[in-house]
C-alpha cells in the first residue's frame, strides 16, 4: 500500500503539507470542509509513532522533515509566531497504484509548541530542516498542588468571610458537624 502523511496546523493562514514532493488536493472531509491543496514538504526524517491517551502520560513528539524549499523554509519563518498553541492535524492519505488517492483519516488531534528550522552544510550541499514539536493537550496542564485551608488564608482572601473559622479545631479523625452549633 502507497501512503503517506497529512498535517495541518491551524495557524494564520493555515499551514497544509504532505510528506511528499508538489501540491496534493485533498477532497473534502470533517477536516476540511471544502477540501484543500496541501504543498510537499519534502522527505520526512521522523515521523513517530503516537498513541492514544487512555489514563496515561500526555504526548509530545517531534515531526521533522528535511530538503524543504527556500519558499517553505520562508513560511515556516514567518508564521512561526501563530503556529505555537494552534491545533494540529494529522492524518494518513492512502494511494492506489497509479498514485490517485483512495482514503485519507484523520488519526489524532495534537497542539503545536514549538517550531524550528536548522540550515547545515552537507556532502550534497546545504540541508534545510524543520521541526515541529506536537504535544496532546495535556501536556501543559497540571494539578494543583495540595493546599490547606485556614482561617488565616480565607481571611487575606475575603476579610468578612468565616468559612473556615473552625479549621484550627478539627484534628485527624474528628468530624464536625455542619449547621448551626447547638
Amino acid at each position: 500500500m502507497r501512503e503517506s502523511f497529512l498535517l495541518r496546523i491551524d495557524a494564520d493562514p493555515p499551514a497544509r503539507v504532505w510528506g511528499g514532493i508538489g501540491d496534493l488536493a485533498i477532497p473534502s472531509d470533517s477536516v476540511e470542509p471544502g477540501g484543500a491543496t496541501y504543498s510537499g514538504a519534502g522527505e520526512l526524517l521522523q515521523n513517530p509513532d503516537f498513541e492514544q491517551l487512555i489514563n496515561g502520560v500526555a504526548e509530545r513528539l517531534d515531526i521533522q522533515v528535511s530538503g524543504v524549499t527556500a519558499e517553505t523554509l520562508r513560511l515556516a519563518l514567518e508564521d512561526a509566531p501563530s503556529v505555537r498553541g494552534a491545533r494540529v492535524d494529522f492524518g494518513r492519505v492512502s494511494f492506489d497504484d497509479d498514485w490517485q488517492i483512495d482514503t485519507v483519516e484523520w488519526e489524532a488531534v495534537f497542539r503545536a509548541d514549538v517550531l524550528s528550522v536548522d540550515s547545515k552544510d552537507g556532502e550534497q550541499g546545504r540541508i534545510r530542516t524543520i521541526t515541529l514539536s506536537i504535544a496532546s493537550a495535556n501536556t501543559n496542564r497540571s494539578n494543583a498542588p495540595i493546599s490547606y485551608f485556614t482561617d488565616a488564608d480565607q481571611k487575606r482572601r475575603s476579610s468578612t468571610d468565616d468559612i473556615f473559622s473552625h479549621v484550627g479545631g478539627i484534628t485527624a479523625g474528628a468530624s464536625r458537624r455542619f449547621g448551626p452549633q447547638q
